[in-house]
């Protein structure tokens, strides 16, 4: 089975960019937009099934991607965004992976 990242297709780009079009009323509000948005198009990229979790994916992602590991702790902890992270910093980390799915369209070292 090919493990390799797979490139996203311009509609899959489209669906991610669609997905997180609209403002959100918060943060912590926008950082669960992002990341529900992400999901479809990681799971693509990494060849992962449906049901794999945002956990799973970020540590797939973090490891083809070899990324610091701050940067996976950062979208790590978008799976449970609430007041005690730096919804901030989390929130950076998820747009900059949208950047670059939309940029790249697929993790690279």
């Amino acid at each position: 089975m090919d493990t390799s990242p797979r490139s996203l297709r311009k509609p899959d780009v489209e669906a991610l960019l669609g997905a997180v079009a609209d403002p959100s009323a918060s943060v912590l509000e926008e950082i669960a937009v992002v990341r529900n948005a992400l999901i479809p198009a990681l799971r693509r990229v990494l060849r992962r099934d449906g049901d794999a979790p945002w956990a799973a994916l970020i540590a797939s992602a973090s490891q083809v991607g070899q990324w610091q590991p701050s940067r996976g702790a950062l979208l790590a902890a978008a799976d449970a965004a609430d007041a005690a992270i730096d919804a901030e910093a989390v929130l950076d980390a998820l747009w900059d992976l949208v950047t670059e799915l939309n940029e790249v369209r697929t993790i690279k070292p």
